[in-house]
């Protein structure tokens, strides 16, 4: 997007047959220096079922806005739709079109002071007092850490955000194993040396010094999430968690063992999806978190 574009806007209006509604979708620029660009959508102004409250949508990783497999612009014109409530969507500095910024923050705390600046720009311009955000894998975790610093969030829904291992996790992920014929004959005869290993190269093609192995930031300590999360289960905080099956999470109640000091009781909706990837690639599991996710924010927002 051209510099002198940021500071314009642009109205798009979207007709629902089914629902018969209508919304307007607005690029916006948050803050002076190099500005983080968004895309505010809310419905028209008789379908809006709370107007102090307001839905965020957070980056996931170094994808702008749009999200995986589109599913950010997905869920922002769905929550309009159906729950009648504005959204964001904007992008972190150095990601999509928001220019980078020289500070002296770490990642993760800057990620908390930009999602502050665009609930107080959000504040400022649509008079909005409470938020919820939203956000898949590092928008997840950004998601906790704002809502811990800031009480004006009240509602957060996470797609494989925070969780730990837990002793089931290790039952949940060995007996299936130890059942598992076809495992065992791979087994012996790679001993017998009957049947070699295949590597990425192997499979590829493409020469071992091209491959870059991923690193990943490390939690932090359980104790100290699950305090948090206590904190926010205290403060009446919403929370809508939605986990993909994985080596990471491999049963239903995986959650609630890692945290039991975070007592949400009928504040927290978990969804767990046995056969979904991280990034909800497939339709049916897209759809079904989307429109659950929707009825949770509009339920939060009128609570």
């Amino acid at each position: 997007m051209a510099a002198a574009n940021r500071t314009s806007y642009r109205k798009l209006f979207f007709s629902t047959a089914t629902l018969g509604l209508f919304m307007r979708e607005r690029v916006v620029s948050i803050g002076q220096i190099n500005p983080l660009i968004g895309i505010i959508s809310q419905p028209e102004a008789s379908e809006i079922t709370n107007p102090s409250v307001a839905v965020i949508l957070l980056n996931s990783g170094v994808i702008h806005r749009v999200g995986s497999c589109r599913l950010s612009v997905t869920l922002a014109r769905t929550i309009v739709e159906t729950a009648g409530l504005l959204t964001l969507r904007f992008d972190f500095s150095g990601i999509g079109d928001s220019e980078a910024r020289r500070n002296t923050l770490t990642a993760s705390e800057s990620a908390v002071e930009e999602v502050q600046e665009a609930m107080d720009y959000l504040a400022r311009e649509k008079n909005i007092k409470q938020f919820i955000l939203y956000g898949l894998c590092s928008g997840a975790y950004a998601s906790y850490r704002t809502a811990i610093k800031d009480p004006r969030v009240i509602g957060i829904a996470q797609i494989d955000g925070y969780c730990y291992l837990s002793w089931k996790s290790y039952i949940h992920h060995y007996v299936p194993r130890l059942f598992a014929w076809k495992r065992w004959v791979s087994v012996c005869k790679r001993m017998l040396g009957l049947q070699k290993k295949i590597s990425g190269v192997d499979v590829s093609g493409v020469e071992q010094r091209f491959f870059e192995v991923p690193q990943f930031p490390d939690f932090p300590p359980q104790p100290e999430v699950g305090a948090g999360l206590a904190q926010l289960a205290q403060r009446g905080l919403k929370l809508f968690s939605v986990f993909c099956h994985s080596d990471h999470y491999n049963y239903e109640g995986q959650f609630r063992d890692c945290f039991k000091s975070a007592k949400f009781g009928d504040n927290h909706k978990l969804i767990y999806l046995t056969q979904a990837s991280h990034i909800l690639a497939e339709p049916e599991d897209q759809q079904l978190v989307v429109s659950e996710m929707a009825k949770w924010a509009k339920a939060t927002a009128n609570a």
